[in-house]
């Protein structure tokens, strides 16, 4: 259930020249507002300038520390959400920010026609000023989709209720797709032209050409982007294929701080900890191990043991076979570090709050995974590279282990309070 809403909660405001930044006093966001202000206004002026369009009057930033907090306050089920002259999103998230703020500008624009325009056109003019999108083009995401012929038709996704069409391809990076066509039209078209078409004129009259006709030109830029093998790899890797980079062969504790590292005796193994299933999975030793086989669509956790750890690293080496939901290593529900097909991710109680796609589990394979909390912020380290963090709950728990359908092994669990 929505708490009153974010006009009871958050009372804190900090203006700037253009945005009123609002946060929730005593928060963790409240102490980003300054820094969130500034990064605002260097986008607005970047954003107008691109577009060639300068709204007038003020916008509101709502600031949260995370996205359940948003969701819990506000209702939404969105990451982060505009409306009017608002934008409600996590504290400290550039991408994010800018994103929502191409919604504020674009939404000031005055009609030019009467053709309706959906949400692909809406997010695709965001995801068009990124350009880069967690690292990479957009027109490598749709130049991967098209090898694959896995793009669907423009008309399909200009006619459908774009929303519904993505729920109903889970996986398809659709934001991208129309980041990459819009991102086309303004480079091939002008700005000028592109502000026209999605204010309702036309496409023949704003910029030249019918749809059908504008598709195709797009598709063979599309099909002329050179798409180098590193990025290829990165979203062959987001699409749940088996293929790795080429890494240094570094040993993963060498990257790893001393501070966290530590030395081998300041590490606590945890194997023969009383072994506490959640479920009726049978969870066996062998040796140093932990190994457990389970199907159905949810995760089989085991607490080990019954210490609880406030400030620690916790870390596996976790051997998999054919998993296909993933693993995870957690202090209670509030405290999870998942690997899954999609990324890694911070989790708290059901709900994500941190996430990079660059590590995903390995269906059959090995991976180390770490979880380094500190108050209520944790770190997810996989094979050594530190990729994610985010808010968690901070109380001491007991160390549990999991995955979600399939076999895993468990290799060193262990625990290293860093009090």
């Amino acid at each position: 259930m929505a708490a009153a809403g974010p006009e009871v909660t958050h009372t804190g405001l900090l203006k700037t020249a253009t945005f009123d930044v609002r946060y929730r006093p005593g928060s963790r966001a409240g102490a980003a507002a300054e820094r969130d202000g500034a990064r605002a206004e260097r986008d607005f002026e970047d954003i107008c300038t691109k577009l060639a369009f300068k709204p007038e009057g003020r916008f509101t930033l709502w600031l949260y520390d995370d996205t359940p907090e948003m969701q819990a306050i506000t209702g939404s089920g969105a990451g982060a959400f505009s409306a009017g002259r608002d934008s409600h999103l996590p504290f400290g998230d550039d991408q994010t920010r800018y994103h929502e703020m191409v919604h504020l500008v674009a939404a000031c624009l005055s009609k030019t026609g009467d053709e309706a325009r959906g949400m692909f056109l809406v997010e695709g003019l965001a995801n068009a000023q990124l350009e880069y999108v967690s690292g990479v083009h957009v027109h490598a995401v749709a130049r991967v989709y098209r090898m694959r012929k896995e793009l669907p038709p423009l008309a399909t996704l200009l006619g459908a209720d774009f929303y519904a069409w993505l729920q109903a391809h889970p996986g398809f990076n659709g934001y991208d797709v129309a980041g990459s066509f819009v991102r086309y039209l303004i480079d091939t078209h002008g700005v000028e032209a592109v502000k026209r078409y999605y204010t309702g004129t036309p496409a023949k009259e704003a910029l030249g050409a019918d749809e059908r006709a504008v598709e195709a030109a797009w598709l063979k830029a599309i099909d002329a982007y050179v798409l180098r093998p590193e990025v290829e790899t990165l979203l062959r890797q987001r699409a749940g294929e088996a293929v790795k980079f080429d890494v240094f062969p570094v040993e993963a504790d060498a990257r790893i701080p001393p501070e966290i590292l530590g030395k081998p005796k300041d590490w606590k193994a945890l194997a023969g900890e009383k072994l506490a299933p959640r479920d009726d999975v049978v969870w066996k030793r062998e040796g140093e191990a932990l190994v457990a086989s389970g199907t159905g669509d949810k995760w089989h956790i085991c607490d080990l043991g019954t210490r609880k750890y406030k400030d620690c690293a916790v870390r596996a080496r976790i051997v998999t076979e054919g998993i296909g939901g993933g693993v995870q290593l957690q202090l209670g529900d509030g405290c999870e570090a998942l690997l899954v097909g999609n990324g890694t991710f911070v989790y708290r109680n059901g709900q994500p709050a941190g996430m990079n796609p660059a590590a995903t589990v390995p269906g059959t394979g090995a991976v180390d995974l770490m979880l380094v909390r500190r108050g209520t912020r944790m770190e997810v380290w996989v094979n050594g590279f530190r990729l994610v963090e985010g808010v968690v709950d901070g109380e001491a728990s007991v160390v549990g282990v999991g995955f979600h359908s399939g076999s895993a092994r468990f290799e060193n669990v262990r625990v290293r309070d860093l009090k």
